[in-house]
């Protein structure tokens, strides 16, 4: 792992490109309290319950969720979140309204969680895949 010395955050390759700034939390729930924020939580809540520890940084474009590397991002809307997140295998699914060939191998899919229930067992397999595609 490299550790950038301005910004702190961690990366898999040394002098990876990214941007040093870091944005507060709270600012990506401002007018989306009532149903952005506690989703965000829930989903925080289960990965970590059901997957694993992670690392959150906030960043001006969305939310990291960060295992080894960056397995998810998060946007807030004032009715929903929206996530992605890679996978080395080809899904099909409704709820996923885009996707992205990233290379040969890699897929990157964005789904937008509009209710609790939106975080079920399928959702949290899916991020676990990705949790651990760095490993594999």
């Amino acid at each position: 792992m490299w550790t950038c010395p301005k910004c702190k955050r961690e990366f898999l390759k040394n002098n990876q490109s990214h941007s040093c700034v870091l944005y507060p939390l709270e600012n990506h729930f401002k007018g989306k309290e009532e149903i952005a924020k506690p989703l965000f939580a829930e989903l925080v809540n289960s990965i970590e319950k059901n997957i694993g520890s992670l690392k959150i940084e906030s960043l001006p474009c969305c939310i990291h969720l960060v295992s080894s590397y960056t397995f998810s991002g998060v946007w807030a809307f004032k009715d929903k979140i929206r996530i992605d997140f890679r996978l080395n295998n080809k899904i099909s699914d409704p709820r996923v309204f885009k996707e992205e060939r990233m290379s040969k191998n890699r897929y990157l899919y964005y789904l937008d969680i509009k209710d609790k229930d939106d975080i079920d067992e399928k959702l949290i397999a899916w991020l676990n895949e990705s949790y651990y595609l760095n490993q594999i």
